[in-house]
């Protein structure tokens, strides 16, 4: 009978933020891939940020010292932006203390430094199982939510608004810092690569089109507001 933890898993999309490129790139992402998982490596949060909005991912695998931003607080922006994502964290903090930030954070799973593979390896697969074996379906009264792909706003109280490009670029990033505020230049830079040149006015009138959309689709506004200095923030 085959071990059941060496078992093959369907493809896995799993992002890899860790801004050390040899670590990254030479020992953590072929140990994935060849493991099974579809891994992307990454070096920061913006670009964990902006490769979500293309394409949401299943799992991910981040450090908790990264150069732009704190891991334990992506975990708990990607943990309000999707109930069913797969979160491990990994550190070279193992005190008690710093375990429990990660878990008030809603990580999933916790590993300290120096990293084996093996034990990623096996701890991300059990995380995939887990994951399947307890989706949670959501309810008309849960409130407001982007479905898994990014495409669709699921409106309190049921109904839904469908997303462009621009929109879902930008809510992705919004609803990944929910709570929080979100520079204007950040949230432009998911629209366009030269974000001097973008006339900001033109997302001002992106975030009101999708107000109005919502307000025509279930009779509320999208809870948006803008925070005077800074830019935006969503709080739902």
């Amino acid at each position: 009978m085959p071990n059941a933890s060496r078992d093959p898993i369907p493809a896995i999309r799993l992002a890899v933020v860790e801004d050390d490129a040899e670590l990254r790139d030479h020992v953590m992402i072929p140990a994935l891939r060849e493991a099974g998982f579809e891994a992307v490596g990454l070096a920061t949060s913006l670009q964990l940020y902006r490769h979500w909005t293309t394409r949401p991912f299943d799992l991910v695998l981040l450090d908790v010292g990264l150069p732009d931003d704190d891991g334990v607080e992506i975990a708990r922006h990607l943990r309000g932006l999707s109930p069913d994502l797969g979160i491990a964290l990994y550190t070279g903090n193992a005190s008690t203390e710093d375990r429990m930030r990660g878990l008030r954070a809603g990580v999933d799973a916790y590993l300290v430094k120096p990293l084996h593979m093996d034990e990623v390896v096996e701890t991300l697969r059990n995380l995939v199982r887990r994951i399947r074996g307890t989706t949670r379906a959501r309810g008309p009264d849960d409130g407001w939510s982007l479905d898994r792909q990014g495409w669709h706003l699921r409106l309190p109280k049921g109904g839904q608004v469908a997303l462009n490009q621009a929109e879902r670029q930008v809510l992705s990033v919004l609803a990944a810092n929910a709570g929080m505020p979100v520079r204007r230049e950040t949230l432009i830079a998911t629209l366009t690569s030269d974000v001097d040149a973008y006339d900001p006015h033109r997302l001002e009138m992106l975030l009101y089109r999708l107000r109005r959309k919502c307000e025509q689709a279930g009779g509320l506004p999208l809870p948006v507001r803008s925070v005077r200095g800074v830019g935006y923030m969503l709080a739902w």
